[in-house]
């Protein structure tokens, strides 16, 4: 069946009319047949241009380190490394329907693209590759001024968030005012958010995003760490090095960043 699917390869991967590309169907691959898996499509690639000239499939912390003072044309700096890439190649497997991603700016008009669209994939995509497929996608663009990213933010939907991060609900909430105003103490309305980190590795993703939270968000590393323990997780978005760093954030700093009224509305949260 491979071998006749490769011979029409193009019709089967439904390339669009203005497409130039080989599909990996061309291959003829048959390798674990019969196997079932479950249909989750989500955007390998979406995001905003960056500000140096290199291969969109680079665009992030893992692959674009490989850049480094490389011995070819798309050779880049460490600078350049640091500062102008925008992570827009995530393969985060949540960038799907109904989520939200605020992306950073690094060139005039932000340049937004997408691609690498996945029929599935495991959190990781630790086989370096998943199932390719054409796709339709619609996208709706907001502006937020005055708002500096050095990576992403990721909105996933509610139920991609990991436990500890999902969204607090009317009852819930009423219960955990009830106990802590019992004690004296007035909780503080919070609100799931997902910085992603990036780097040459898992290890320095982790890091790299607890660096971008903490500077969004005006505090501390250490109390990063506490409150991802506390009221999120890290997560992996694809090997070497894309993580997502979620935290349930005050929603007082989400204010400062005009993200506040955004998020409480995404996840319909109780105030």
């Amino acid at each position: 069946l491979a071998g006749e699917i490769a011979k029409s390869a193009s019709e089967y991967a439904a390339l669009p009319a203005n497409s130039r590309q080989v599909p990996i169907l061309i291959f003829g691959k048959a390798d674990i047949v019969g196997l079932a898996s479950r249909l989750r499509p989500f955007t390998g690639q979406l995001g905003t241009v960056p500000a140096v000239n290199i291969p969109d499939s680079h665009n992030a912390g893992d692959f674009g380190y490989f850049l480094i003072d490389a011995p070819h044309p798309y050779r880049i700096t460490k600078e350049q490394y640091e500062k102008d890439l925008t992570d827009g190649h995530l393969d985060v497997n949540s960038v799907r329907e109904r989520a939200i991603l605020i992306a950073p700016v690094k060139v005039k008009g932000a340049g937004i693209y997408a691609g690498d669209v996945h029929a599935m994939q495991g959190d990781g995509e630790v086989a370096g590759h998943t199932t390719d497929v054409t796709a339709e996608l619609t996208v709706k663009v907001s502006v937020i001024k005055e708002l500096t990213l050095e990576g992403p933010i990721l909105l996933p939907p509610e139920e991609d968030l990991p436990p500890l991060a999902k969204p607090w609900r009317k009852d819930e909430w009423d219960e955990v005012l009830k106990l802590g105003r019992q004690y004296g103490i007035e909780p503080e309305p919070v609100a799931p958010i997902q910085v992603i980190g990036s780097g040459p590795t898992i290890n320095e993703a982790t890091v790299n995003g607890f660096k971008r939270t903490a500077k969004l968000l005006g505090i501390s590393i250490e109390e990063v760490r506490n409150r991802v323990t506390i009221s999120g997780a890290i997560e992996i978005g694809r090997l070497p090095g894309i993580v997502q760093v979620s935290l349930q954030t005050p929603i007082r700093i989400l204010e400062k960043l005009n993200l506040a009224e955004m998020i409480v509305k995404h996840y319909k949260l109780p105030y």
